[in-house]
């Protein structure tokens, strides 16, 4: 039981850092792009692709930011965003910055989220 504690708690940890880093290099991108001294930019020129901004970098901004509070529903809202945003970009899946670099802080989230749901189980019964 404390074993698995320690292990939950060092996932929580992994998944709060690495999550940070890419939570503020994302907004960097994001405030970049939006404020940035390009003249004339289109904007999004298909449906397909608001939708994907919606998917990537939004749901990924969302829930890592959610994540920070509450794992289980920041690590879901994360790892629900990239599947949905690989699916709409089918060709961005062999990119390691989106396998590695995003969707792994919110696996881990919900990795966490699943094993201190096991332990407050536990302790609930242990408790009656």
């Amino acid at each position: 039981m404390k074993s698995q504690k320690k292990t939950a708690n060092i996932i929580r940890w992994i998944a709060r850092i690495w999550g940070t880093f890419i939570l503020a290099f994302v907004l960097f991108f994001l405030f970049a792009h939006i404020f940035g001294t390009e003249e004339g930019g289109n904007g999004f020129n298909n449906t397909r692709e608001s939708i994907s901004f919606i998917f990537f970098p939004i749901s990924s901004i969302i829930g890592l930011a959610i994540a920070l509070k509450w794992e289980g529903l920041g690590g879901l809202i994360t790892t629900v965003g990239i599947i949905g945003f690989f699916i709409l970009r089918f060709d961005l899946i062999s990119n390691p910055f989106f396998i590695c670099g995003i969707t792994t802080p919110g696996i881990l989230y919900l990795v966490y989220w699943y094993l201190s749901k096991g332990q407050k189980e536990t302790v609930e019964k242990n408790r009656k």
